[in-house]
């Protein structure tokens, strides 16, 4: 069933965290052999599916699409797009800030340029973050991308074929439907 966060009074919103996003892609970026986009941002997808299962929420916070190589964390792609340099609107200052001297995006390749501050983490995502790696992150681009194709995935995508859009948004609670325990995460969040 659902676990109670571990630590009393823990962070238990699904708030967005531009600095907590920079410390979980620096987490998985400094311990994968080669890190690129692609599989820093499928690890965050499967460690917020194994979080939302546990603990019913998805940690990161951020809002997912359907794009065509899978589901993407949206502000995770942007970050990573700040520390290639990349500029649009979309894309603040802020996050051009963060990630000075901490992160290096090469075209698709990602260079941590320190560890993460886990203090900034929480447990329970950093176990996640863990699990996601240790499970999946031995796969390469076309095994990623097929297991990330989950119904939600599919459903949004779908979406976006019909409206001709590169993206279209995946609802959590279309994840959670994915989930080994759909019905207990779908009752939690209704709860919320």
């Amino acid at each position: 069933g659902l676990r109670p966060m571990e630590r009393h009074g823990m962070v238990r919103e699904r708030s967005f965290s531009p600095q907590r996003v920079l410390e979980s892609i620096l987490f998985l970026s400094s311990r994968l052999a080669n890190p690129e986009i692609h599989e820093v941002l499928k690890l965050r997808y499967f460690a917020d599916k194994l979080h939302m299962s546990r603990y019913g929420f998805a940690i990161s916070g951020d809002s997912y699409s359907a794009m065509e190589f899978g589901p993407v964390a949206s502000e995770t792609y942007n970050i990573l797009k700040a520390a290639r340099g990349d500029r649009n609107p979309w894309i603040s200052d802020e996050y051009h800030e963060l990630v000075r001297g901490t992160l290096i995006v090469v075209k698709k390749d990602v260079f941590p340029q320190r560890d993460a501050k886990l203090e900034l983490l929480a447990p329970s995502d950093v176990a996640c973050l863990e699990e996601a790696m240790n499970r999946w992150g031995g796969l390469n681009f076309k095994q990623r991308t097929k297991l990330s194709h989950d119904a939600a995935y599919e459903e949004a995508w779908a979406h976006a074929k019909e409206k001709d859009a590169d993206a279209f948004e995946m609802p959590m609670r279309s994840i959670a439907l994915t989930l080994e325990n759909p019905e207990e995460v779908s009752d939690y969040m209704k709860a919320r």
